[in-house]
């Protein structure tokens, strides 16, 4: 027995969480250029915690359709402005602004990507409560994961690496942990839902409840894992007290919504692109999309964290030995990612390392990954040479871009 496999979750937990805090906090963005994407929910933050409002009075001009995507992504919201992203994120950081000693400062904003958009002056906030609130919720997410992973089975050394593969090896490190995106909230709250699925059904519909709050396309991990769980325990309990929970989250959502956009309505930030995109019957471009999602040189989730590829043949394994919510919360992730590429193009955009998209599907799958592993890694030793030797190099990979 190792000295991990003494000691309670709580303590297990902070094993993983806080030396990957201190690596992430190292490594994180703290100053400008800073991704349009991660700078509109500094913006919210900051106005949340230091004004009380997410509306953004004084960043009106961002709203306008030649700036639109320059600074930020604000849209006009009354006679106001706001991002079009929902609040879950804000929320989180928005305690920190609300005491942070520094004072936004007016800077001149310029793009070498729109040359031919003049430069515009708007207030910047201060970056530090941005990158403690990714680097915090990034550690936490992965810490969660060690205590699921050491729950599956397999003892606390083989859960303890896995969650440092899983906290180092992807994106999360390069991308969640490095600026105030959604993606480390969103992995966080899906990570408590994994914890508390184990032995609850209304615990965990309230972490996918804020997930959805904070990322609403999260709601179909919420509903495959409630439906399985039903289906498997032969008990309406499950989807009921899963599904209550993310509705709370969506219902949130929607009232937000209305009250800043005036429009009950899950685009009333985003606009209609999404859905027709989502609703669209090329195939062709789906099927495309799909492809370069996972083997794009830019933005491949399974060439950039390659250890994925060998844990793909232990999936059966995995799925015979996994519990029910393992499973649900598997095919939920697989469900949100192909819901990305139906709806979204693959890349997420540019400015930023890697992959982003999957990371909330791949911390959905994390448990039954890890059985993958114990299942069929572990018991191979030249598998599970192939499986070191892919995580060290995904590590490496993504060591490199978090400090680039």
């Amino acid at each position: 027995m190792s000295q991990a496999d003494k000691i309670g979750d709580g303590r297990f937990f902070l094993l993983i969480a806080v030396p990957l805090l201190v690596l992430y906090l190292a490594t994180a963005t703290w100053s400008l250029p800073y991704h349009i994407d991660a700078f509109t929910n500094v913006l919210s933050s900051w106005k949340l915690g230091t004004d009380g409002t997410v509306l953004l009075d004084d960043h009106v001009q961002l709203a306008d359709d030649e700036y639109y995507g320059y600074v930020a992504l604000i849209v006009p919201a009354g006679e106001s402005a706001a991002s079009q992203y929902p609040p879950g994120t804000s929320l989180l950081a928005a305690p920190l602004y609300a005491v942070w000693p520094q004072e936004a400062q007016v800077v001149l904003f310029s793009s070498e990507v729109r040359p031919d958009v003049a430069p515009v002056e708007a207030l910047r906030p201060p970056i530090g409560p941005a990158a403690i609130t990714a680097s915090f919720t990034a550690a936490i997410a992965m810490g969660l994961l060690g205590v699921v992973f050491r729950r599956l089975g397999g003892g606390s050394l083989m859960a303890l690496m896995a969650a440092y593969v899983a906290g180092l090896g992807t994106s999360t490190w390069s991308v969640a942990a490095d600026q105030l995106w959604q993606h480390g909230p969103g992995m966080m709250w899906i990570a408590l839902a994994a914890v508390l699925s184990e032995r609850h059904a209304i615990a965990p519909g309230l972490a996918f409840g804020a997930a959805v709050l904070t990322r609403p396309p999260t709601a179909v991990i919420a509903a495959a894992t409630g439906i399985y769980r039903s289906r498997n325990e032969r008990s309406l309990r499950p989807i009921l007290g899963i599904g209550a929970g993310a509705l709370i989250g969506l219902g949130l959502f929607l009232v937000y919504n209305n009250h800043v956009f005036g429009s009950a309505s899950i685009s009333a930030g985003y606009g209609t692109g999404f859905e027709e995109q989502a609703l669209s019957g090329d195939l062709l471009a789906y099927a495309k999309n799909i492809f370069l999602g996972a083997f794009s040189a830019t933005r491949g989730f399974l060439l950039w964290s390659p250890f994925l590829l060998v844990l793909i043949p232990g999936l059966r394994a995995a799925w015979k030995a996994a519990p029910a919510w393992v499973r649900g919360s598997a095919l939920g992730g697989l469900v949100y990612l192909l819901v990305q590429y139906k709806a979204n193009r693959f890349s997420g955009g540019g400015g930023f390392f890697t992959y982003r998209y999957p990371l909330e599907a791949l911390t959905a799958a994390a448990p039954l990954l890890y059985l993958s592993y114990r299942e069929w890694v572990a018991p191979r030793p030249r598998i599970g040479k192939a499986f070191v030797a892919l995580s060290s190099a995904s590590i490496v990979v993504h060591g490199l871009g978090s400090i680039l």
